[in-house]
């Protein structure tokens, strides 16, 4: 990955350029930067030569861009479509058109969020574009919705990822629900970037699945 400007200073991360078809879990204990890094992994590279989708549950589409933007950098109003779960109907605001974001009641209408996912990625896919699609977070549509649903749809959404050549970054807490869930949720993705904090605050990442990032547990800063 390469160096990118962030908040007046320059971020690197241990990972490889996803290619395309790739999906990655992003699992850790909570507040330890899973947002963070789900935002420069789909922001490695060139992310205004290309889409990013981003599903957000806890932060509504306004607040969604100014996270991505620091640390993507500004992006093009066309290149970053937000699928808004938070179930705010004020908007979006002058700054981007509503083309732009896919207002959801909550996370837990898979339905809906699935909508506002394909009407994007078939945007992108039609003007023959990569695209990246990040959602931000599993754990927050588990507790609107059961196991079974959610599994289905990151079965379909991983296969229509796969499927169309873009990348896809979700990320989820380790601790809900139990150990057993988790596995279960592992299952449709690539990659597996793993994330823990030291008692000291030093962040660490591993990577298992696809080659994509450090096998061992590795400091980094973000």
């Amino acid at each position: 990955m390469q160096p990118r400007r962030v908040d007046g200073g320059a971020e690197t991360l241990p990972f490889d350029e996803l290619d395309p078809g790739t999906n990655v879990l992003v699992t850790g204990p909570v507040m330890t930067g899973k947002r963070r890094l789900m935002h420069a992994l789909l922001a490695q590279d060139s992310p205004n030569e290309r889409g990013t989708i981003v599903v957000t549950t806890r932060k509504d589409a306004t607040r969604t861009v100014r996270d991505f933007e620091r640390v993507a950098g500004t992006v093009d109003d066309d290149r970053l479509a937000i699928v808004d779960c938070v179930g705010d109907s004020r908007g979006f605001g002058r700054r981007r058109p509503t083309s732009n974001v896919q207002h959801v009641s909550d996370p837990g209408d898979l339905t809906g969020i699935g909508i506002g996912v394909t009407k994007f990625m078939r945007r992108y896919y039609d003007e023959g574009t990569g695209a990246r699609l990040g959602l931000h977070s599993l754990s927050t549509m588990l507790m609107y919705s059961d196991l079974r649903r959610v599994f289905q749809f990151l079965h379909v959404m991983t296969g229509r990822i796969s499927s169309s050549g873009f990348v896809g970054v979700f990320t989820l807490d380790d601790t809900v629900p139990d150990n057993a869930d988790v596995s279960i949720l592992r299952q449709p993705f690539d990659a597996l970037v793993e994330v823990r904090e030291t008692p000291e605050g030093q962040r660490e990442v591993r990577t298992r699945g696809a080659d994509i990032g450090p096998r061992h547990w590795t400091p980094v800063d973000y």
